[in-house]
């Protein structure tokens, strides 16, 4: 083997290593991302404090993403969630702004627990439909009773111009 091909050879074998080593770096970082992603989205999703901390930020920045470009920290139930790393580029929301926002967000948290409250005491979907075929062939009976129950929903739960 002549040494131009012997050269060759070994500069293809270290630009396939190099090559290799650049996935497998990739791949932990995209799995480090994925799981503070998901950690982050669990946190919101089981904590109160957690979820309106997040839609502070969220009003305050819209362009920023949990576990992408920040990490909420929040050790006990008793203690308040905190910012622990910020990661994007925007700069990070000060304390007054975040203060702001959270009462804010407080405020509107009514309209949140009147949409459940709506969802939950509606007729589902399921009898909806079914009521909805019922009543083009012939029998609104059923339509009828449902279009009453969700008329005493909406009046016992009312729906406002600020609700999003």
């Amino acid at each position: 083997m002549s040494s131009g091909v012997a050269n060759f050879v070994i500069v293809a074998l270290l630009l396939v290593c190099f090559w290799i080593y650049t996935l497998w770096k990739g791949s932990r970082k995209l799995n480090n991302d994925i799981k503070n992603v998901a950690q982050q989205h669990s946190l919101i999703r089981h904590d109160n404090s957690v979820r309106q901390l997040c839609r502070a930020i969220h009003l305050i920045n819209p362009h920023v993403s949990p576990g992408v470009d920040y990490i909420i920290r929040h050790d006990s139930p008793d203690q308040q969630a905190v910012i622990a790393e910020w990661l994007a580029d925007a700069p990070r929301p000060t304390n007054d702004q975040i203060n702001t926002a959270l009462s804010e967000v407080s405020n509107s948290y009514h309209e949140e627990e009147f949409a459940t409250m709506r969802r939950a005491e509606s007729p589902s979907v399921g009898d909806q439909l079914e009521a909805a075929y019922e009543a083009r062939h012939g029998n609104p009976a059923m339509q009828q009773k449902l279009d009453e129950q969700i008329h005493l929903v909406r009046e016992k739960y009312p729906k406002t111009d600020t609700c999003v």
